[in-house]
């Protein structure tokens, strides 16, 4: 068992409670959490602590928590701020082993507040407690033999193998009201406030360990240290699904910069970066959350994307198909056997294409047989279940034949696909139990379709093997780190002169265009000859970031006076931009015309997530087009190749009208050695590989320009 398991633990199965602050007036915060103890019907020992002393509804009072005879598990806190402090003392005088203190006025109020969290925290620490909060709602056990609701909500969920966390205390109502409305039952669920002490991480690695929790869902508003979140979540959800909604989507707080990566590598980039790696599902709403959990909580994982769709009406069987589409499903085509037991069944139907639109007319006996038909064949992976009643008066008998369709096709085998159903203006409140076995209902086809299109991706990714960091044996870390940390010690944050870049860049086994410096435009045309026409000339001034905004970079210089003249274009725009003229870098003429797909590499470092990766297509206009996609380094296992995948680029790379595939492998490679070098040299703040020429297979990268910027390395990721 993990640590967290162990200290947690009495946090969701204490054996006794104190709630201090439990006034006699109803509507107090102390007494509501009382009264949802008392409601929930919690079977340990509740002690009621308010200044009097009082008894609450037959339940002996006491002053302070000190003053309870025999051991304290947990203790809910709802007192003014002020007092808090000193019910801390009591708790750890009293042997408490967990708090959840619901008191707000911390970190969330301020400067003020969060020295007062940082020195409730240390007193929690130093007495060996667990605390949630402050600034909570509370801590629910919805386990059918052992109920607690620790918490001020009136709502207590029914039991089932969903963990939820929110981060915000009133959303956590919301939650518990959509998942009682939705009848997906819960272990257990805990408003985390502003996680002082119990973070999700904590959380995570407890329901790892809980045998009653099969799926978990978290609403998140901020991480604390989102790299340890990661290594938990990539090796947790290889056992259980963990669902995400994460709030702050928008580019609206991402730091002005240097770099094409880091204009294109916004918060929220990087959130769905670490999601992917580490195999969240990630809803894009709280209802979402709750049409993935239901679906996870009751129903097996697809063996894969091949779906049948069972309609009596043809319009939201479309919509279910396109939605299966778009949700990157196959709407199967049924095989001739499927086909000829379909037509059996369904006589007056003139063809049974997938979807099966058995037509109005469709009773009881075509949704049973037809059910057990598609369920049955080898070609299906899934099953969504359209009813748009005609009569109303005949769908319950409708709904019973469901049921026996499919309790059928399960005795026959067909156990490993799961089952969605969609009821268009039915009545069954969301919930079909047949034989033991939960359907999930969902409000539109379209809410089935995204839903399960999420879960097949998941179960994909499950199966696919965790892999490891490529390791490079001419990779030289110390070298490069060497380079970087003398820059930041003679110049401070700064760009690397060219010079300095190629030397980090060598350190892990990359190599770019040969260059050539020159202050002259005599020495320019000496190093041009010597290259061989045609070539390019580039700007090099320390004040200037992106060169060509400055018409800073000259291609297509076929002979020595074309290269004279470059110069002293090249010095002329930089006096009419009014920047430093260091002189001007001389390099072979490379681009895609010459053979190959432009494309872009970039690193930029986060202060919570570390260096992040970009990918994409390259170019002077890479942030105009927008293809950049993003992993968390290092890049493991098909890390690479996925992020090459997600991007237009890759159709380019891919073979296409007459061209040849690229060389996607060296592409990978370089991916990978970037990867390396951002992750073992944290000084590196941003870097730019762009364009990246990738030639024909078999040929390698040609990287034309790069530009890497340092900073002092961070101490320490996240919190």
């Amino acid at each position: 068992m993990t640590t967290s398991f162990k200290t947690l633990t009495p946090l969701f199965h204490p054996q006794s409670i104190a709630v201090v602050g439990v006034s006699q007036h109803p509507s107090g915060i102390g007494r509501r959490v009382f009264n949802c103890l008392i409601g929930a019907k919690y079977r340990g020992g509740i002690f009621p602590i308010n200044r009097d002393g009082g008894a609450v509804d037959g339940h002996p009072g006491f002053r302070s928590v000190r003053d309870v005879p025999g051991p304290i598990d947990l203790a809910v806190i709802a007192v003014p701020r002020a007092a808090v402090a000193g019910v801390v003392d009591d708790c750890a005088a009293a042997g408490v082993k967990a708090l959840v203190v619901i008191t707000a006025g911390y970190a969330e109020a301020g400067v003020e507040g969060l020295a007062l969290q940082d020195a409730l925290v240390a007193k929690v620490r130093a007495a060996g407690m667990r605390m949630v909060g402050p600034n909570c709602m509370g801590v629910l056990n919805a386990e059918a033999d052992a109920p607690m609701n620790a918490s001020f909500s009136p709502i207590f969920p029914p039991p089932g193998g969903l963990a939820l966390s929110s981060q915000s205390g009133a959303l956590g109502m919301v939650i518990l009201s959509l998942a009682t409305r939705r009848h997906v039952g819960l272990s257990s669920f805990v408003s985390v406030g502003n996680k002082a002490d119990v973070s999700s991480n904590d959380l995570l690695e407890y329901w790892e360990a809980d045998d009653a929790t099969k799926v978990i869902a978290l609403y998140l508003e901020s991480f604390g240290n989102p790299r340890r979140f990661a290594s938990l979540a990539r090796r947790i959800s290889r056992s259980k699904p963990i669902i995400a909604v994460k709030a702050g989507r928008t580019r609206a707080g991402s730091r002005a910069a240097g770099s094409h990566t880091a204009a294109l590598a916004a918060n929220d980039t990087t959130v769905q970066a670490l999601f992917h790696q580490a195999g969240v599902i990630r809803a894009d709403t709280i209802d979402e959350m709750f049409d993935l959990a239901a679906c996870l909580s009751a129903q097996p994982l697809p063996r894969g994307g091949r779906v049948a769709i069972v309609t009596n009406a043809g319009g939201p069987g479309i919509l279910a198909a396109d939605a299966c589409e778009a949700a990157g499903l196959s709407v199967v085509r049924f095989s001739e056997f499927t086909r000829a037991r379909l037509q059996a069944v369904l006589p007056a139907v003139p063809s049974v294409a997938n979807p099966v639109d058995m037509i109005a007319s469709a009773g009881p006996d075509e949704y049973e047989r037809t059910i057990d038909t598609v369920l049955r064949a080898g070609e299906t992976d899934a099953l969504i279940i359209l009813y748009t009643p005609v009569d109303p008066s005949g769908a319950a008998a409708v709904m019973d034949a469901i049921g026996r369709g499919i309790v059928s096709a399960r005795a026959s085998g067909a156990t490993s696909k799961p089952i969605l159903a969609c009821l268009m203006a039915g009545n069954t409140e969301g919930r079909l139990v047949f034989n033991g076995e939960q359907i999930p209902v969902y409000e539109f086809p379209e809410n089935a379709a995204r839903a399960l299109g999420k879960v097949v991706s998941y179960a994909h990714r499950r199966e696919t093997p965790l892999g490891v960091p490529r390791v490079f044996a001419d990779v030289n870390p110390a070298a490069a780190r060497a380079v970087c940390q003398s820059v930041l010690a003679t110049r401070g944050e700064d760009w690397l002169k060219d010079e300095e870049m190629r030397r980090v860049l060598a350190a892990c086994g990359v190599t770019m265009s040969p260059t050539a410096f020159a202050k002259t435009a005599a020495h320019a045309a000496e190093a041009a000859t010597s290259m061989g026409f045609p070539v390019v000339a580039k700007l090099v001034s320390s004040e200037v970031t992106h060169k060509s905004d400055l018409g800073g970079v000259l291609l297509n210089l076929d002979d020595r006076d074309a290269v004279v003249a470059a110069f002293q274009a090249l010095a002329d725009a930089a006096e009419r931009h009014h920047v430093r003229f260091d002189g001007v870098n001389i390099q072979p003429m490379v681009t895609s015309q010459h053979g190959g797909v432009e494309t872009m590499i970039g690193v930029v470092h986060d202060r919570l997530f570390g260096p992040i990766i970009g990918f994409g297509m390259g170019g002077t206009d890479v942030e105009v087009l927008g293809d950049m996609h993003f992993r968390l380094a290092p890049l493991a296992g098909n890390d690479a190749a996925e992020l090459i995948a997600e991007t237009r680029a890759s159709r380019l790379l891919a073979a296409h009208r007459g061209k040849p595939a690229a060389d996607v492998a060296a592409l990978e490679e370089l991916l990978a050695r970037i990867s390396a070098l951002a992750h073992a040299v944290p000084e590196i703040l941003e870097l730019d590989l762009n364009p990246v020429i990738v030639k024909a297979a078999g040929q390698g990268c040609h990287i034309v320009d790069a530009r890497i910027r340092v900073f002092p390395a961070p101490t320490k990721i996240g919190g």
